[in-house]
């Protein structure tokens, strides 16, 4: 009897841990529309690049929709040329919501990023490669900056980020956890929430499904990163009972000397409605505090992978 109650135990375990990794593919692929490998070669490198079609502006002066996927378009071919890289995500900026101090030093100031690629290679070599050809040049000319920054992305972390998430509900459950929803707003406003959020709902309407956040990380001290636990520890019990959370999670690696850059994660949200009444909330204004880090960029994105399939 005792082997029984163990097998279907195991049995029910294993189901539960299929059940929220086929969840989770689904919100990849349907609607992020994210098309990265469930699993792949240890030697993948990955590349994260942000694209601006203006040096100079506010986010707004960015080249009308069809300029700039047709751009991202022809990058994503020069990117996939010789069968070396596969761009697996892709997404318009809705929002730069904090700036990186690197990349400000770097540029002389605050670069509107318009857009994001994340190219899977097959190698780093593979990716220095094609970086460094005449095609891909070419066609990142056509956009005023770019900047790219390198990650290692362990397969299977990433897929345990599904299963981690999912102990989280089943003890949220379990100890009668009150929920996170609806997001109860804040007692008092805070003005520059409030234009972000403003800038932020611009973008309602093509981000009602899904918006991605996509994170350059500088570590900051031993304070900093425990702090930083804590609001991650918050998040991701929110993330837990709302069925979202990181797509990408990896060990950065900066392409260009000096910059220092520890980690990247590209963060999935179920909408811009979400995310604005999240950032207006008591339960993010609580937590927000406890972001500590030496340095970060972090980037509001809508995905349009497959508006470039369609071109």
């Amino acid at each position: 009897m005792v082997r029984w109650l163990i097998v279907a135990a195991l049995v029910g375990v294993v189901a539960s841990v299929l059940w929220q990794e086929l969840r989770y593919l689904h919100a990849r692929r349907d609607v992020v529309h994210d098309a990265q490998p469930l699993i792949y070669s240890g030697r993948a490198f990955h590349v994260v690049t942000f694209l601006s079609f203006s040096s100079r502006g506010s986010d707004a002066d960015v080249a009308n929709d069809a300029e700039l996927l047709a751009a991202m378009r022809d990058l994503r071919e020069a990117s996939e040329a010789g069968a070396e890289g596969r761009v697996v995500y892709a997404g318009k900026i809705a929002l730069n919501a904090l700036a990186s101090k690197q990349l400000v030093e770097r540029f002389a100031g605050e670069v509107p990023w318009s857009a994001v690629l994340l190219t899977q290679f097959a190698s780093r070599a593979a990716a220095d490669r094609v970086l460094a050809s005449d095609r891909y040049r070419d066609v990142l000319a056509r956009f005023g900056q770019a900047y790219s920054c390198g990650m290692q992305r362990s397969a299977w972390v990433n897929l345990g980020i599904p299963v981690v998430l999912l102990g989280k509900r089943i003890a949220q459950v379990l100890s009668g956890a009150p929920s996170y929803f609806p997001f109860v707003p804040a007692a008092e406003s805070d003005p520059a929430i409030e234009v972000r959020a403003a800038q932020l709902l611009r973008s309602r309407d093509d981000g009602a499904r899904a918006v991605v956040v996509v994170n350059l990380i500088r570590q900051g001290s031993a304070a900093n990163a425990e702090a930083d636990r804590r609001y991650t520890g918050q998040m991701f019990g929110m993330m837990a009972e709302g069925v979202h959370g990181p797509m990408h999670v990896g060990v950065a690696i900066p392409l260009v000397p000096g910059d220092r850059f520890d980690r990247v994660a590209l963060v999935y949200y179920p909408g811009v409605q979400y995310f604005a009444d999240m950032m207006r909330s008591r339960f993010y204004r609580g937590i927000v505090g406890d972001k500590q880090l030496s340095d970060t960029q972090a980037s509001i994105t809508i995905p349009i992978l497959d508006r470039l399939d369609r071109l």
